[in-house]
Parts: structure tokens; sequence; C-alpha cells
């Protein structure tokens, strides 16, 4: 017979095992959950600060319209030939933007849906390149510094594909790591068709994807365990996108003149034959940190010093990991000495994230240094690069950026102008305008155009002077431009001054409307 005094116990043992597991298991997830509290925190302000942006719905900029008169008026075949007004994108991008107008219609939002998704992702895909290569303080520090960035919430509402370079690039960054960490010749493979569909949505993801590749190369050589076939596996389906995406969109790009004109003083000088030229590396690097990086006058010293000694960290840690870090921006840098790429502002978006990790690494080596002498000491120097940028970000909450309102200004000309009136458009408001004309029942057969002379005012001035005996003349600025210093629009109003009386005028930020009597 089958003793079963043993049973009993034996149950109860195990239940109370399991009980006791179980209660263990909750407590380590509240300590996981009490730990993600700050990154949880910190997501959740970064998808607010890019959300209040989008929905204070700014009117587009010059070169935001310029790009949305391409996509507006062009059918998906057209979208292939080279755009115009001055502009060059991604197919990919003025497909999916496209696709979000033909869904939405006509209206500013429908091109801000795409951007705003692509920088709320990166928000999340930079937690996880963070939880790859950082300590928990770090990680904190390199996620705030990134949400809080005045750039990437700025374009995340942007009818302009940077958003996109981000996202894009950072997915190529995460899995180029993975295949660091876990080489095998299928992933390498794998890579090749997601560097070769990525190429058709974002520009710079050629650099981070020829920075894996190269970087790959040298660590399976080293390893002795190089498969050539597999990297050429990897080659050959970049190459023939590559090919065919240069042939439809880049060549046309590169040999825009009147591009390669607006960006001259962004292309690094190849070869530095002078002093002026060596400057220019030193500015360039100082002036990274300010845009995109956002780092302030105040606190800028302090995170290059910060970023010097995360990537003498991590140089010691891992040289593979800041190689993938740091190549994708050697190349770019590269390829603007080669005339092909500015490396300036907004055009750069996508090494924020690089950046930022080095910049976090080593604030957090600062202040573990720091702390063993003062750990108050060590918090505030931390702070440092920290404090302004997330002010701002919480600044622009409330006061979102709005670099040129002109939509508020032709509402208002639309509602006080009279018949016979003359409308005289500022010739860098011409793209804008355009955009916004049918909106607000302007025709733009009917303005007149001024013309650009940067090299000779008095061309402005013979200008303006045809209007001479006009007793309402309606002047519109917007984009203006600042050429040797000089505010062009301050130039033209000196003058209206001089001519006759100023009867009205609106202003919003970024543009404006004069009227004036010319009459006398």
């Amino acid at each position: 017979m089958e003793n079963t005094s043993w049973q009993i116990p034996s149950c109860g043992i195990l239940l109370l095992n399991f009980s006791v597991r179980s209660a263990d298991s909750i407590t380590d997830m509240k300590k996981i959950r009490r730990q993600d509290i700050p990154i949880i925190i910190i997501i959740g302000l970064g998808i607010i600060f890019r959300i209040g942006q989008f929905l204070y719905n700014r009117s587009l900029t010059e070169g935001e319209a310029a790009l949305a008169l391409n996509i507006i008026h062009r059918s998906y075949p057209e979208l292939l030939k080279p755009l115009d007004y001055v502009q060059a994108a991604p197919i990919g991008f003025l497909y999916i933007q496209r696709f979000f107008f033909n869904i939405f219609g006509n209206n500013d939002y429908s091109l801000r849906i795409f951007p705003l998704i692509a920088g709320i992702s990166s928000i999340f895909l930079f937690y996880l390149l963070t939880r790859k290569l950082l300590s928990r303080n770090a990680k904190i520090f390199a996620l705030f510094i990134f949400v809080v960035n005045n750039e990437l919430i700025y374009f995340a509402s942007e009818a302009k594909q940077y958003s996109s370079d981000v996202t894009i690039c950072l997915l190529l960054v995460l899995f180029i790591l993975n295949i660091v960490k876990n080489f095998h010749p299928s992933k390498l493979i794998f890579l090749g068709i997601i560097g070769a569909i990525a190429l058709w949505f974002s520009h710079p993801s050629i650099f981070v994807f020829w920075a894996g590749i190269i970087i790959l190369v040298i660590q399976a050589y080293k390893n002795k365990r190089i498969n050539y076939l597999s990297f050429i596996l990897a080659i050959i389906p970049y190459i023939i996108s590559f090919g065919i995406d240069y042939y439809v969109n880049l060549r046309a790009t590169g040999q825009n003149q009147e591009l390669l004109a607006y960006w001259e003083k962004s292309f690094m000088p190849l070869p530095p034959q002078s002093l002026t030229d060596l400057k220019w590396f030193a500015y360039v690097f100082l002036r990274t940190f300010k845009n995109p990086l956002g780092f302030s006058i105040y606190e800028l010293l302090f995170a290059v010093l910060s970023f010097l000694v995360g990537l003498v960290c991590l140089w010691k840690r891992n040289r593979y990991e800041l190689a993938v870090l740091l190549l994708p921006v050697i190349l770019a840098l590269f390829a603007s000495g080669l005339k092909k790429f500015p490396f300036e502002g907004r055009v750069i978006l996508f090494i924020i994230p690089m950046m930022t990790l080095l910049v976090a690494y080593g604030l957090d080596y600062i202040m573990k240094a720091v702390s063993e002498s003062s750990r108050l000491l060590g918090i505030c120097l931390v702070s440092l690069p920290l404090l302004v940028p997330g002010v701002n970000a919480f600044h622009r909450l409330f006061v979102p950026r709005a670099p040129e309102e002109l939509r508020p200004v032709l509402h208002y000309v639309r509602n006080h102008k009279k018949d016979g009136d003359i409308i005289y458009l500022y010739y860098a408001s011409y793209n804008a305008f355009l955009y916004y004309s049918e909106r607000y029942g302007f025709k733009i057969e009917e303005c007149i155009v001024g013309t650009y002379s940067w090299d000779d005012w008095t061309k402005y001035y013979s200008e303006l002077e045809k209007f001479k005996g006009k007793p309402r003349v309606w002047f519109l600025f917007s984009h203006v431009i600042k050429t040797y210093g000089v505010d062009e629009e301050k130039l033209f109003i000196t003058y209206l001054n001089m001519l006759g009386k100023r009867i009205d005028e609106f202003r919003a930020p970024g543009a404006t409307a004069y009227l004036y009597d010319l009459s006398d």
C-alpha cells in the first residue's frame, strides 16, 4: 500500500517554494520597474516634445514648401525625375510623402506625419542602442540628451527627410552592432539587403552601411574567419541598388550647381592647403556640438570634453563598437571633401545618436571619477550639459519653433486687401507663397515677384522706384536673407520709408506684410 503521509508535505513544500519564488519574482519585477521609471519618463517626455511641436502646425518654411510643391504636383513616376525648386530627397521618402498626401489631402499635417512617426521611432531605437553600449547612468544621460535635442524635436515635424535619416541610420547601426557581437554570414547577406533598401529612403545611410562593411571585413580578417563569398553576396545587391538610385536620383543631385553653391562652405577642404583650411576642421568640430547636437555656448566645452573622454574610454573597451559610431561620421566628412555631401546642420542630423552616445559615455566616467571625492560635485558637473537643453525643450512646449510663419500673414493680407492693391513678393518668399497661394485665394501671376541681387543692392532700389505713384502696395517678406550681415528686409523698408508712407503692417515670426502709400 502506498504511503501518502509524505505526499502532503511534499506538495506543501512545492507550493511554498513556488510562493517564495513568485514573491521574489514580483520583488524583482518591482525593482526592474523602479529602475525603468526614469527611462519611461524620459521616453514619454521625448514623445510629448515631438507631438507638441507637430500639433502647433507652424507654416511650412521656404525649403519645406519647395519640396512639398514637387510632391503635391507630381505623380509617382514624375517624382523619379530631378526635382524643381533646387530640391533633393530620396525617392522612397518622396513616395511615402506622396502616399500620405493622397490619403490625408493637401494640408501641412499630411506632410509631417511620416517625419513624426520617424522621430518617435528613433527614440525607441536609440534606447535599444544605449542598452547595447552603456551603463545604467550613461544610458539615462544619453537618452535625456537625445530626447531634448532641439533639432530632433523640430525636424520630427519638418516636411523633409532629416528625421527619417536618423531613424534609418539607427536601424543600420543596431544591425551592424549585432553582427559585430555575433558574426554569421547570413546576417551579413541580410545587411546587404537592408542597406540596399535603406539608401532609397536615406542618403546618409550610405555612410553607415559602408562603415559597417569595412569594420566587419577588418574584424573577420583579424579573427581569421573571413568568408569572401558572404561579403560579396552582401555587397552585390547594394551595388546594384546604388547604381539604379544613382542613375535615377543621385546623379542629378550631385550635378546641381545651385545646390553645390548653396552648400559651398560646408564642404571639407581636401586636401587642406592653408592655415584657414586647418581652422575649418576646428570650427566645424565645435559647431557640430552646437548644431545639430544642441549644446549652447554655456555647456559646449564641457560637452566636447565629455565626448573626448568617452572616445578614449570606448577605445580602451571595444574599438569595434567605437568604429561603428565614428566611421560613418568620418566617411561623411570625406564625402564632403569630394563635394558630394555637405557637412553641416540638418544634413548631418543622422550623426546625433553616435555623438550623443560618446558624450554620455564620457559624462558617466567623469561623474564616477569626481564622485569618489565629492558626489555632489559629480552630479553638478554632469548636470551642466543637460540643464540648458532640458529647459529649452520644456520651453518649446509652450513656445514651439516657428521660423517662417507666412500663413497668418497671407490670411491678414487677404482680409485687408482692396481691389486694385498691388502685391510685391520678396524673391526668397516665392516657394512658400506659391504653396499657400491657392489656399488663401492668391494667384502668383497677379503678384510682382522681386529679383535677387545679393551683390548689387542698387537693383533693389530701382525695382522699388517703379511703384512710385501707387497708392496701395503690399510688400510681403519671409525667409529673409542676411547678406554680409545686412538684413535685406530692413534694407527694403529703409528705402520704402523714404519713398512713401507706411499705412499698415502685420508681423508674424519670420514673416511680415507692409502696406505702403507711394502716391506722393
